[in-house]
């Protein structure tokens, strides 16, 4: 976590469990507060889903143990929006029935919610944030693991998140700009072993405003406490001032100063502390954008870089960030939003909301299915390099990320292995050949090494599909795929094809 915002106070509280349920019922509120409240425009979109897959390895068993199979899914579900002169809500759920022909045992039904509702209740002065979410996740990479809706059910396991967060936001003329959030979440692990948590944050934001022109500066701090059912607690908190000076438009150089209180479990010697961070922005032109920073946390050295280029058809980007977090906190960086969208959104409209670049990284990172479930805390390195080409019709585009996790209390055992290193690689090329007809090419491979079990896993896939929009409600696919699982232990090998038709309605 870079030094980033806490509240003065870093007093630990206890949330009697009437709080909690009032914290809930104000996010179901916000996520269905009448139109009389604030006046309100709904709109009601029903869909279902239907598709048909041949597989070879229904199960993605190890070699030689293999049952191809015929699968059917039927997905009915809806999307309700409400758009409002102060407010944006909108709530999709879909129902996954999954049944096999052969092997019924493999049969499931899940279910996949994504609700997000933001109200601005006083005009640019106090806002309400909601969300809520049910997914379907992998409950560990050492299982098979497969894309799409592949993986077994065996390996599966569903979550359910929620939080709710108000914000008060003050202007002092042109000095400057205050912001008072509090946030309150949960997750909720189903027929699982896995702890449930919950947690608390504060945070407290002083910006400059309008009358600084070259010179900016920024007060910050946060706290945070978040808890398992088990007992394992952690409390993150910060306090930093920022300065920095702005020398004509292209560069930026800055400093900050903190102090980081922290209690969680971990084998270093100290877990908070004074930090400083020194930092320079540089945009030698519009598309061009380096930020680099440099400093000293509790523990180490405490590095980011940020590079983004665009010419006239190409991107480029380059990233690197470190730091100590939870596996929770992690869930809420840049792919966690993307991870929901992607249970709902047909590739077209993932695409109108990400660039591919975006979506195929995520789609390199499993690891993203099991961090959710881990009890514990974790350093982590983490780059990632990509490069798209866009030529009007086509799209050619090749990701590449690395991503080191040290686990803070070292225990060497468990079921996720604490330590462990992955790389991956893709590639995609999508073409859109006519107005209503769109293809899309992807191949990529992931190496996890599991440092503490000398155990090498190779993940490869191949995808091929071609999408055309029938009507202006019913669009139908056709996808051939591969994929198999390399690894020093056999037992964990595997490889699959299949071929899938699908078919989505909306009414």
């Amino acid at each position: 976590m870079s030094p980033t915002p806490p509240p003065a106070s870093f007093q630990r509280q206890e949330w009697p469990l009437p709080a909690r349920w009032w914290l809930v019922g104000t996010a179901v509120a916000a996520l269905a507060s009448p139109a009389s409240a604030l006046a309100v425009e709904w709109t009601l979109t029903p869909r279902v889903t239907v598709s048909a897959e041949v597989t070879d390895n229904a199960r993605l068993a190890p070699r030689g143990q293999e049952d191809a199979d015929l699968i059917g899914t039927v997905s009915p579900g809806f999307t309700l929006q409400g758009e409002g002169a102060r407010s944006d809500t909108r709530i999709d759920y879909r129902l996954n029935s999954r049944f096999y022909l052969d092997d019924s045992r493999q049969d499931r039904t899940s279910h996949a919610l994504r609700a997000r509702s933001n109200w601005e209740l006083v005009d640019d002065t106090f806002f309400v944030n909601a969300a809520a979410s049910r997914t379907e996740q992998v409950a560990s990479i050492l299982g098979p693991v497969g894309i799409g809706s592949s993986t077994p059910r065996g390996n599966l396991q569903e979550t359910t998140t929620y939080s709710v967060s108000p914000m008060l936001r003050t202007r002092y003329g042109s000095f400057a700009t205050q912001e008072v959030r509090y946030t309150y979440g949960a997750t909720l692990n189903h027929q699982s072993n896995r702890q449930d948590s919950d947690y608390h944050r504060g945070e407290y934001v002083l910006n400059s405003g309008a009358a600084f022109n070259r010179p900016f500066w920024q007060v910050a701090g946060f706290y945070e406490e978040e808890r398992f059912d088990n007992g394992l607690e952690g409390e993150f908190g910060q306090v930093s001032g920022t300065l920095g000076y702005r020398f004509g438009r292209s560069l930026r150089l800055f400093g900050v100063v903190g102090e980081d209180f922290n209690n969680y479990a971990t084998t270093r010697e100290d877990d908070d502390g004074s930090f400083w961070q020194v930092g320079a922005g540089w945009a030698p032109t519009r598309v061009t954008n380096i930020e680099a920073r440099y400093g000293e946390r509790y523990f180490g050295k405490n590095r980011a870089l940020s590079v983004t280029h665009s010419s006239r058809r190409a991107t480029y980007r380059l990233s690197y960030d470190e730091g100590v977090s939870s596996t929770r906190q992690r869930r809420q960086g840049p792919f966690a939003q993307l991870a929901e969208d992607a249970q709902f959104m047909t590739i077209d409209e993932l695409l109108d909301r990400y660039t591919l670049e975006e979506i195929f990284l995520f789609a390199l990172n499993p690891q993203l299915g099991d961090e959710a479930f881990v009890e514990g805390y974790y350093f982590t390195r983490s780059w990632r390099a990509g490069w798209s080409y866009d030529t009007g019709r086509s799209v050619f585009g090749i990701n590449l990320v690395q991503t080191e996790r040290e686990s803070e209390t070292q225990t060497n055992v468990g079921l996720f292995e604490d330590n462990r290193t992955q790389r991956g690689a893709n590639a995609f090329w999508q073409w859109r050949y006519g107005p209503r007809t769109t293809s899309l090419v992807s191949t990529g491979v992931t190496r996890t090494d599991f440092a503490d079990s000398d155990r090498e896993d190779d993940l490869w896939y191949l995808r091929a599909s071609v999408s055309r929009e029938l009507t202006p409600d019913t669009t139908a696919s056709l996808a051939v795929r591969h994929q198999r699982r390399e690894s020093n232990s056999a037992a964990s090998e595997y490889s699959e094809n299949a071929i899938i038709g699908t078919l989505t309605k909306e009414f």
